[in-house]
Protein backbone atom coordinates (compact mmCIF):
# COMPACT_ATOMS: atom_id res chain seq x y z
CA UNK A 1 0.00 0.00 0.00
CA UNK A 2 1.21 3.56 -1.35
CA UNK A 3 2.55 5.63 1.80
CA UNK A 4 1.59 9.51 1.68
CA UNK A 5 3.99 11.87 3.51
CA UNK A 6 2.66 15.06 4.54
CA UNK A 7 5.34 17.70 4.42
CA UNK A 8 4.56 19.28 7.57
CA UNK A 9 7.74 22.30 6.99
CA UNK A 10 6.43 22.63 3.26
CA UNK A 11 2.86 23.34 4.39
CA UNK A 12 3.76 25.61 6.97
CA UNK A 13 6.10 27.54 4.34
CA UNK A 14 3.02 27.65 1.91
CA UNK A 15 0.54 28.86 4.68
CA UNK A 16 3.19 31.67 6.04
CA UNK A 17 3.81 32.83 2.60
CA UNK A 18 0.26 33.55 2.23
CA UNK A 19 0.23 35.95 4.30
CA UNK A 20 -0.06 34.63 8.12
CA UNK A 21 2.67 34.45 10.81
CA UNK A 22 5.43 31.30 11.56
CA UNK A 23 3.43 30.66 14.97
CA UNK A 24 -0.25 30.46 12.82
CA UNK A 25 0.83 28.36 9.61
CA UNK A 26 2.50 25.86 12.51
CA UNK A 27 -0.50 25.45 14.14
CA UNK A 28 -2.49 24.81 11.40
CA UNK A 29 -0.17 22.75 10.07
CA UNK A 30 0.06 20.59 13.28
CA UNK A 31 -3.70 20.74 13.78
CA UNK A 32 -3.70 19.48 9.83
CA UNK A 33 -1.55 16.65 10.76
CA UNK A 34 -3.32 15.34 14.25
CA UNK A 35 -6.85 15.61 12.69
CA UNK A 36 -5.58 13.92 9.33
CA UNK A 37 -4.03 11.18 11.67
CA UNK A 38 -7.10 10.56 13.72
CA UNK A 39 -9.61 10.31 10.56
CA UNK A 40 -7.16 7.99 8.79
CA UNK A 41 -7.36 6.11 12.18
CA UNK A 42 -11.27 6.16 12.36
CA UNK A 43 -11.54 5.22 8.50
CA UNK A 44 -9.52 2.16 9.02
CA UNK A 45 -10.92 0.57 12.44
CA UNK A 46 -14.53 1.46 10.25
CA UNK A 47 -13.10 -0.95 7.28
CA UNK A 48 -11.51 -3.78 9.85
CA UNK A 49 -14.94 -4.04 11.72
CA UNK A 50 -16.96 -4.04 8.20
CA UNK A 51 -14.02 -6.83 6.77
CA UNK A 52 -14.81 -8.74 9.38
CA UNK A 53 -18.58 -8.35 9.42
CA UNK A 54 -18.38 -9.28 6.21
CA UNK A 55 -16.45 -12.19 6.77
CA UNK A 56 -18.66 -13.92 9.22
CA UNK A 57 -21.45 -13.50 6.99
CA UNK A 58 -19.84 -14.82 4.21
CA UNK A 59 -18.67 -17.99 6.70
CA UNK A 60 -22.25 -18.41 7.73
CA UNK A 61 -23.69 -18.60 4.08
CA UNK A 62 -21.13 -21.24 3.61
CA UNK A 63 -22.03 -23.17 6.99
CA UNK A 64 -25.38 -23.30 6.04
CA UNK A 65 -25.18 -24.35 2.37
CA UNK A 66 -22.84 -27.20 3.67
CA UNK A 67 -26.28 -27.87 6.23
CA UNK A 68 -28.51 -28.03 3.26
CA UNK A 69 -25.88 -30.46 1.27
CA UNK A 70 -25.52 -32.59 3.72
CA UNK A 71 -29.53 -32.63 4.63
CA UNK A 72 -30.27 -33.47 1.47
CA UNK A 73 -27.48 -36.21 1.16
CA UNK A 74 -28.52 -38.11 4.30
CA UNK A 75 -32.21 -37.64 2.72
CA UNK A 76 -31.43 -39.48 -0.67
CA UNK A 77 -29.62 -42.40 1.31
CA UNK A 78 -32.84 -42.77 3.04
Amino acid sequence: MATTIFDTLQAAREIERAGLERAQAEAIVQAIKQHGEDAVAKILAALKSEIWKAAFTATGIIVAALAVAAGTLLAALN
